[in-house]
């Protein structure tokens, strides 16, 4: 016994697995920004720097620093905004994943309710790919559902440290990395929480 519903719950099924897999797919352009992401994160890390320390050339190194960070920042906000974009478009691809899931299932369910008392290869054959089918949109589906918590973590963390880092430029050393008339960056410098936050945001990139 051969289910045309069955048939072309598959197809569609198929069809969208092939779209969320393929190569030019959300997952692989998101790995490919954290990657460049990673490389900036690199460049700019904080950590063998000593903002609280004065003295000549605890300066130049700090100054060395800022100077650097100014370099890079436009490029590294790109990346963010990047980013957040494919967060979006993650996000919304795996609500088309979850439709697809239920109404998948739901032809599943009818399918094998509907199973003859003498099955013949056929229906076998059926069912094992139609089972198959299942288990790989499941498994589209959460790999997609971390995807989506990956990308709101590190562009979350991202823009607490990158704008903490404008603030204690701004504030602590009068240095404006971004117009300060357009930036609309407000609350409290913190450098401690800076360097914490920065080695989280690091390793949530790695």
């Amino acid at each position: 016994m051969y289910s045309v519903k069955m048939k072309e719950a598959v197809s569609s099924a198929q069809s969208c697995v092939d779209l969320c897999c393929g190569t030019q797919n959300v997952a692989v352009s998101s790995a490919e920004y954290i990657s460049a992401f990673v490389k900036y994160l690199d460049v700019l890390d904080p950590s063998g720097i000593d903002f609280l320390k004065n003295g000549f050339f605890a300066d130049m190194r700090i100054k060395k620093y800022w100077k650097l960070f100014s370099e890079h920042y436009s490029k590294v906000e790109a990346i963010i905004e990047k980013l957040k974009k494919n967060r979006i478009i993650a996000e919304n691809t795996l609500m088309t994943i979850r439709n697809v899931q239920d109404r998948y299932q739901q032809v599943l369910d009818e399918f094998l309710s509907e199973e003859p008392e003498a099955p013949d290869m056929e229906y076998f054959n059926q069912k094992t790919v139609s089972l198959n089918l299942k288990n790989i949109l499941d498994n589209t589906s959460a790999e997609y559902g971390l995807l989506v918590k990956r990308l709101e973590d590190i562009t979350g963390m991202a823009n607490d440290v990158f704008t903490n880092a404008v603030l204690i430029a701004r504030v602590n050393y009068q240095i404006n990395i971004v117009n300060e008339q357009s930036s609309g960056l407000i609350g409290r410098a913190d450098v401690l929480s800076y360097k914490s936050d920065f080695q989280r945001l690091y390793g949530m990139c790695r």
